[in-house]
């Protein structure tokens, strides 16, 4: 049987996983916590990167939501819909996509153009494309797909 999909809600101070109309998990990271504590720089510089993964982990480790087949994350989120890949309603990208934006934002902190690795513009998306890849990979999600309603 294949799980139902999980909402996922980007907020200033945390993350919101909605998981059906009985349980939510509020994960105590959000945008801004990344953006304005770790990711200072644009792009931002590969300790930058590695500080909000930790960040982001020890989120989801304190949740105690264990890593399983959890099927797809659903968005409607904005800073998510304009990802490359997710600016279309209705598409979906793969665990693998989404780690493919994140190597672009490595490029880029390790001095890559954007333009030659076409990964996503500004500290916000950056954040997002890390709190995705993390719940995606440390949860055991397959894909993200745009819910706009």
């Amino acid at each position: 049987m294949t799980p139902s999909p999980v909402r996922v809600c980007l907020l200033a101070r945390s993350t919101v996983l909605e998981f059906d109309s009985t349980e939510t998990v509020t994960l105590p990271v959000g945008l801004r916590d990344l953006t304005e504590d770790v990711l200072r720089h644009e792009p931002p510089t590969p300790s930058e990167l590695e500080r909000a993964i930790d960040v982001v982990e020890d989120a989801l480790s304190r949740s105690r939501l264990a890593h399983g087949v959890q099927g797809e994350l659903v968005t409607a989120e904005a800073v998510l819909l304009s990802l490359p890949g997710l600016d279309v309603p209705g598409v979906s990208l793969t665990r693998h996509d989404v780690e493919s934006l994140f190597q672009g934002l490595a490029s880029r902190a390790l001095g890559m153009p954007a333009s030659a690795v076409g990964s996503a513009h500004g500290r916000e998306a950056t954040a997002a494309i890390i709190i995705l890849r993390e719940c995606m990979h440390h949860l055991g999600f397959d894909r993200v797909r745009t819910n706009v309603a």
